[in-house]
């Protein structure tokens, strides 16, 4: 079980999906028809991303990260492909304060009137996380956001805030494997679960 370095093919997708699933229960009642939902606190990233087409040459190279894979065993880090960097201002060498586990917000110090924009995505501990709205930093520097997904542990105080490709780790879950026809080789996906522990 080992990181397997992040291809260079990555960095032009022909589609990339990167979506939050939560850990959520669910009940009705039989009768009545209400309903309680119960947040688990363990929220993680799903991705998705297609290859272009490609010669038989460069498919090559694909076949090989794939098999490297070892279908869930080894894991590779990735980051939004579509924004490696915040649409905001927000630049430098942040960090946040301490958070609980659970939180929905962090708060980052950072430079005064730095933005980050909703979409925006920092890295915190090991942490993905997705601003949920437009947030400002005050004139003192403090900028608190709101995040779509909650912290599945606490952090710490101080911990580096990471903008420029933030990235967690993922295992290969699914996809299609690379397949040969003449001349070419078609689309080639990948399914991916962000790797938790």
């Amino acid at each position: 079980m080992s990181l397997i370095a992040r291809p260079d093919f990555f960095d032009d997708p022909a589609t990339f999906t990167m979506d939050p699933l939560t850990n959520q229960r669910a009940n009705s009642a039989p009768g009545g028809g209400s309903q309680q939902v119960v947040d688990r606190l363990n929220d993680r990233w799903s991705a998705n991303l297609t290859l272009p087409a490609r010669t038989h040459d460069d498919a090559a190279e694909v076949e090989a990260f794939r098999a490297s894979m070892r279908g869930m065993t080894n894991w590779v880090d990735l980051y939004h492909l579509v924004r490696p960097e915040p649409r905001g201002t927000l630049r430098g060498t942040p960090t946040a304060q301490a958070a609980a586990k659970g939180a929905g917000v962090i708060t980052i110090n950072t430079t005064p009137g730095a933005t980050l924009l909703a979409g925006d995505m920092v890295g915190v501990s090991g942490l993905l996380l997705q601003a949920q709205q437009k947030t400002v930093a005050n004139g003192a520097g403090v900028l608190v956001l709101p995040i779509v997904n909650r912290l599945r542990f606490a952090i710490v105080g101080g911990a580096v805030v990471t903008w420029d490709r933030p990235s967690a780790p993922f295992r290969l879950i699914g996809g299609t494997p690379v397949q040969y026809v003449p001349g070419s080789t078609p689309e080639i996906s990948f399914d991916f679960l962000e790797k938790i522990g």
